[in-house]
């Protein structure tokens, strides 16, 4: 899913965060005189909720690719052999024997 060049700027990226939440945390247990697993607490949160952000934007981009890959294939039944969409997405049909473009009215469904 991620090359290691990623996996390792977001464990990097996880790690600081940690270390930011755990010296912010402990200062803030010392000064409010909180318990001392307060701070681990804290930081085991933050980390989660970085976790779990990162397995939802990784599940949005998941469902996007499916939806895609749903729209290529409808539009290849639909239209075999003559399909290719652009830059925005959009679909534009060539013929790929005779090189000459479709125009799609949208305005029907």
């Amino acid at each position: 899913m991620f090359s290691p060049v990623e996996n390792g700027a977001i464990l990097g990226t996880i790690i600081c965060a940690a270390l930011f939440v755990w010296n912010l945390a402990t200062l803030a247990t010392q000064h409010s005189h909180w318990p001392n697993w307060t701070a681990l607490a804290m930081t085991l949160g933050v980390i989660g909720a970085v976790i779990a952000a990162s397995l939802i934007v990784s599940l949005r981009v998941e469902l996007r690719a499916r939806r895609e890959r749903r729209k290529r294939a409808a539009m290849e039944q639909r239209y075999p052999n003559a399909m290719s969409p652009d830059f925005r997405g959009k679909w534009f049909l060539t013929d790929k024997a005779t090189g000459r473009e479709f125009r799609i009215n949208h305005d029907h469904r």
